[in-house]
């Protein structure tokens, strides 16, 4: 079994706070849900200048508890209703994805604004064998080698959005994408609407 990616805190953070920047100038009144809030790099970087409302969670440390909660994000977002929220920010250690299914299958009427930082494509470099959520929705069988499978990075995320758009009623209607200098994570910003005949929240 592969060693777990080492954490770095807050990696390239202004190439982040620069992606928020940009698709926040498209979001009128910005109502954030900060899921990954630690010690509030983006919360001073972008969001205490721009949103309305902020609501940062991080179990492990929280920059301010007049607006945070220290708690797990999966139980708060099991736990509360988030479809006030239009701007939701993941920027995890690791592979978020499932959040992101968890995110779409509670959020609100839309339109909503996704950050998402991904660390998966270093584990496509280290790893041959795919992990659990990859073989889920790339349909790849459990446990196939694909060497180098990095290289599918990209379209593995796309294939998973499109997934998960279709099983909770969204389409991703623009976006903007970038590495970190050693092309072990990717940050994405994306902005979602419902599709037509979607019921909403679940």
């Amino acid at each position: 079994m592969s060693a777990p990616p080492a954490k770095h805190d807050n990696s390239s953070p202004e190439l982040k706070a620069e992606l928020r920047r940009r698709l926040l100038a498209d979001v009128k009144a910005p109502r954030v849900l900060d899921l990954f809030c630690g010690a509030g790099e983006m919360w001073r970087r972008v969001y205490q200048e721009r949103a309305v409302e902020y609501v940062g969670i991080d179990r492990e440390k929280v920059h301010d508890e007049r607006l945070c909660l220290r708690m797990d994000n999966r139980q708060y977002i099991g736990a509360h209703d988030i479809s006030r929220f239009n701007v939701i920010d993941l920027d995890a250690y690791g592979c978020p994805w499932g959040l992101v299914y968890r995110v779409l299958e509670r959020a609100g009427p839309g339109p909503l604004t996704v950050f998402v930082t991904d660390g998966l494509i270093e584990h496509l470099n280290r790893d041959s064998k795919p992990t659990h959520i990859v073989s889920a929705t790339q349909r790849i069988p459990k446990g196939m080698p694909i060497p180098a499978q990095g290289r599918w990075y990209v379209a593995m995320f796309k294939t998973m959005l499109l997934d998960a758009g279709a099983r909770f009623g969204w389409r991703t209607i623009g976006g903007l994408y970038g590495f970190n200098a050693g092309k072990t994570v990717c940050y994405w910003g994306l902005h979602l609407e419902r599709q037509k005949g979607s019921p909403g929240p679940m």
